[in-house]
């Protein structure tokens, strides 16, 4: 999830938290409730504590990858050196090329997501019914030369949904024939008991020839057991020591932007942790 979600996610807890807690202080003694009677000090000390950690720590770790998307250069491939590299290029294929199971695309990837809305006491909630992906080591390439990419461990988090079909009760897509027949293969039921339609979703996302790419990770040399797959290519690119190894189709900026973090939502979360603790310390008589 981008960080803007993240932190509008915690951002609408802690609005109800403090909107109950100050309900609460409206209709009794401030003591009463600061001190913890009915645990209503001790509750929601804890939940001000762990959303303000859990909105800073998230708040670090991504501004921390926001400096690496920005400090580390982009490497021509003909002149990358091994370790931590940047690069950007189009999909050439190697010896093996996919298909993928919905649109009958010729591919190096693919991922299916299919989920259901289902009611959950006075709510829905998106329930994953099926998922499935394929890959095949492929080459990116600039005007200077070529890398291989094997996809083991490689986070896909980053590469956009190409297609999405809605099926409902009213104005549902169509579902193409070739996605009902994937469906019955894998029993992934798009009817209810009496015939009628599902709240499905069904997405596609996979990596096409010449989709321009943009990778982080590990330059190492290539094995002799690899080279036969492509000659000619200037190293592998897979997990880096630090665990990095991203590819997408987004544009540099646009990974910044949505992954980037906010730093004032750093001291947000460091008050609302502290604020919390005193609430806990508090309840339980210490303070």
């Amino acid at each position: 999830m981008p960080i803007k979600f993240r932190f509008l996610h915690n951002s609408i807890a802690t609005y109800y938290i403090f909107g109950f807690y100050i309900t609460k202080l409206n209709n009794q003694d401030y003591s009463t409730v600061l001190s913890g009677n009915e645990s209503d000090g001790l509750f929601f000390g804890i939940m001000l504590l762990v959303v303000g950690l859990t909105t800073s720590f998230n708040s670090l770790k991504n501004l921390e990858m926001k400096r690496l998307l920005e400090n580390v250069p982009t490497s021509k491939i003909r002149s990358l050196s091994m370790g931590l590299v940047e690069l950007k290029g189009k999909i050439q294929v190697t010896d093996k090329i996919l298909k993928d199971p919905f649109d009958d695309k010729e591919c190096v990837y693919w991922r299916i997501h299919i989920q259901e809305l289902v009611k959950s006491g006075k709510t829905r909630k998106w329930v994953t019914r099926h998922k499935a992906k394929n890959q095949v080591p492929f080459l990116i390439s600039d005007q200077t030369g070529s890398v291989l990419i094997y996809l083991d461990d490689v986070n896909m988090n980053d590469v956009k949904r190409d297609k999405q079909y809605d099926l409902a009760t009213f104005f549902s897509d169509e579902i193409p024939p070739i996605i009902q027949d994937y469906c019955r293969k894998y029993n992934v039921k798009l009817k209810g008991w009496f015939g009628g339609k599902k709240r499905m979703r069904l997405t596609v996302t996979y990596l096409e020839p010449d989709d321009d790419i943009y990778i982080l990770g590990n330059a190492r040399p290539v094995l002799k057991d690899e080279s036969k797959n492509s000659k000619n290519v200037a190293a592998v690119i897979d997990m880096s020591k630090r665990g990095l190894f991203i590819i997408s189709d987004k544009s540099e900026k646009k990974l910044i932007d949505e992954n980037g973090g906010q730093s004032f939502a750093v001291p947000f979360g460091i008050i609302l942790s502290v604020a919390g603790l005193s609430m806990i310390l508090n309840s339980l008589g210490y303070i």
